[in-house]
């Protein structure tokens, strides 16, 4: 299959996320959620958001396939990832639990993969519609804007994205970094992957995520010159779509002037 433009792939991207947050905005206070077999939430929002991306890649791209978070009774026909050379990976509202409660920080994550390589990445925060974007070997754009990884040496100031600890206990490594750094989590591993890729954040950390939630964030903090491993430093992979069995992808990314004292931090 000849590969899309990818300028045109990361267009849609950018406006399919835009439509999904336009969505979640219309909604007002708490909304009724129900619990998913691994016990997170999920709201008809989630759902409403996936089936729209659905059918605008149904439409755009029907040769494609589609991964994404949620299940759909009714989604439209498309190839599965076996079937296909292409495949969008969707996390349709990311910070599901944020959402359930009114605290606005959720996004949109879409990657478009050929194998295991990402080759378009967006994450569109809907709240104010602050956006990363990523087309691989073209780099990172923050609101429409070439963007680096932070260039700031390692101290008292690096600013960590991390994990809740709620459903596994805090890493020894992170309860010691509450002393030394500055520590975040906006409930969202998506943004954090895009905090990175912007500068905005130094680092990040994250025990249970799926593809959905690092496909677009990888790519983006690789081509903000940025680095994502597994918690020993060898290169995070992305799984092909079609071998994703919904297992736990874990990942530490940093920029260069952190990484290895973070990491040596982490393994140490």
């Amino acid at each position: 299959m000849t590969e899309p433009p990818l300028h045109e792939a990361c267009e849609f991207a950018l406006d399919v996320a835009e439509r999904a947050a336009r969505i979640s905005r219309k909604v007002i206070g708490r909304p009724h959620f129900e619990r998913k077999a691994d016990n997170s939430p999920v709201t008809e929002t989630d759902r409403r958001i996936q089936r729209m991306i659905l059918d605008a890649i149904a439409a755009r791209f029907p040769a494609h396939a589609c991964l994404g978070e949620e299940h759909l009774d009714d989604a439209p026909k498309l190839p599965t990832p076996g079937e296909a050379e292409f495949c969008w990976v969707v996390d349709p509202l990311d910070g599901t639990r944020n959402f359930t409660h009114g605290f606005p920080t959720i996004c949109t994550s879409i990657a478009l993969m050929r194998g295991d390589h990402p080759l378009v990445g967006v994450v569109y925060e809907h709240a104010g519609g602050w956006h990363c974007s990523a087309i691989a070997g073209e780099g990172t754009r923050c609101n429409g804007r070439d963007t680096l990884v932070s260039q700031q040496p390692p101290g008292s100031d690096t600013l960590i994205a991390v994990p809740s600890g709620r459903n596994q206990p805090i890493l020894p490594t992170i309860q010691t970094w509450f002393q030394k750094y500055v520590l975040r989590n906006v409930g969202s591993t998506a943004l954090h992957m895009a905090y990175v890729a912007s500068g905005a954040v130094d680092a990040a950390v994250c025990y249970e995520c799926k593809l959905w939630d690092i496909a677009a964030g990888t790519l983006l903090i690789r081509e903000a010159g940025g680095r994502v491993t597994d918690w020993t430093g060898q290169p995070r992979s992305t799984p092909d779509p079609k071998d994703h069995v919904g297992e736990d992808l874990p990942f530490f990314a940093a920029a260069p002037a952190v990484f290895d004292q973070l990491l040596s931090e982490m393994t140490s």
